[in-house]
C-alpha cells in the first residue's frame, strides 16, 4: 500500500535543503536508511540538481514560484514492501504565503490535501522569532509613546505573527474545499544546529518558541499524532555557489561519507536517517 504524505511549510522553513539531502540520502546509498528510494518515472533532473549541490557543499538555492513544484519521491520499506510517497507540491512556500493573505489558492494544492495521509511540517530554528511579543509588551511600549491612530482598515498579512500564520493554514484544511482527513504530522524543526543550548529537546524548543502552534498540534481534532523532530540537513554555514565557499564548507567536505553531515534529534531515530520521520508517518515502524 502507498501512503501518500504531504510537506508543508512558507518559505525559508528548509523544505529545499530536506529534499536535497533525503534525495542524497537515499539515492547514494552511502549508509543504511530505514526507507530506500522506490521506482521513479519522469523528470526527477531538478532533484539531482539540488542534491548535487548539497553534496558539493553549497547552499541549496531557494526555489521560486514559477521553478519545478511538483516534486515527488518514492520511498520503499524493503522488509515489508511497504510503499510511501512524499509529495513536495509547494516546495517554495509562496503558495502558502499568498494562501493566508489572499485566501486563494491553486486547485491541485486542494486535490493534493485531499488525497494526504500524512504532513511534514516545516519550522526553522534560524528564523528571527518575533511570536514572544505579548501583551504586556504592547502596554510597555502605550506608556513610553504616544500611538498614531491606527487605520482599522490596513493591514498587512505578512507582518503577521509565523505562528498565527501556520495555525490559521492548518486549521483551513479542516474546511472546505480542503476537508483533509485526520492525519499524523512529523514537526521538522530545520537548521537545528542553530538551536540554542545545544536544542537536545526539540518538542520543548517548539513550546517555548510557539506555544500557540504547540498547543494547537496537541490538541486538533485533525491531528492523529504528532512527533517533532530537530533536524540538521545541511550542517552548517554554506554558501551559494556563485558566491564562493562558505564558512564552514571545508569542514563539512572533510566528513566521508556526506551523508553523515545529516544529524537528527527526536523520536525513534538514527542520528543521520532522514527517512525515519517518514516510516512513522507512514505507519511502518511496527515492520521495522
Amino acid at each position: 500500500m502507498d501512503t501518500r504524505c504531504m510537506v508543508f511549510g512558507i518559505q525559508e522553513s528548509g523544505k529545499t535543503t530536506f529534499a536535497a539531502a533525503l534525495w542524497h540520502l537515499v539515492d547514494s546509498e552511502e549508509i543504511p536508511t530505514a526507507l530506500i528510494k522506490g521506482k521513479h518515472v519522469g523528470d526527477f533532473t531538478y532533484l539531482q540538481e539540488i542534491s548535487g549541490s548539497w553534496a558539493e557543499g553549497y547552499e541549496v538555492e531557494r526555489t521560486k514560484l514559477q521553478q519545478v513544484e511538483n516534486i515527488r519521491v518514492n520511498l520503499l520499506h524493503a522488509a515489508s514492501g511497504g510503499e510511501m510517497t512524499l509529495e513536495f507540491d509547494d516546495l517554495s512556500g509562496e503558495t502558502l504565503e499568498q494562501a493566508f493573505a489572499t485566501r486563494y489558492c491553486p486547485v491541485k494544492f486542494v486535490e493534493l490535501v485531499r488525497n494526504a495521509e500524512g504532513m511534514l511540517l516545516f519550522l526553522s530554528a534560524s528564523r528571527k522569532n518575533e511570536d514572544a511579543v505579548t501583551i504586556l509588551d504592547a502596554f510597555d511600549v502605550e506608556e513610553e509613546t504616544t500611538q498614531p491612530a491606527a487605520d482599522p482598515n490596513h493591514w498587512e498579512p505578512e507582518k503577521a505573527p509565523l505562528q498565527v500564520q501556520l495555525v490559521d493554514l492548518l486549521q483551513c484544511l479542516q474546511r472546505p474545499p480542503f476537508e483533509a482527513k485526520p492525519m499524523k504530522v512529523a514537526l521538522v524543526i530545520s537548521a537545528w544546529d542553530l538551536a540554542p543550548d545545544g536544542g537536545a529537546d526539540a518538542e520543548k524548543w517548539l513550546k517555548d518558541r510557539y506555544p500557540l502552534l504547540a498547543q494547537y498540534l496537541a490538541n486538533s481534532e485533525g491531528i492523529l499524532d504528532l512527533r517533532v523532530y530537530g533536524v540538521s540537513a545541511q550542517g552548517g554555514r554554506l554558501s551559494k555557489k556563485k558566491d564562493g565557499p562558505g564558512p564552514d564548507r571545508e569542514k563539512l567536505l572533510a566528513i566521508v561519507p556526506a551523508s553523515n553531515r545529516i544529524r537528527i534529534v527526536g523520536p525513534e531515530v538514527a542520528e543521520h536517517d532522514l527517512t525515519r520521520p517518514l516510516l512513522w508517518l507512514a505507519g511502518l515502524e511496527s515492520a521495522a
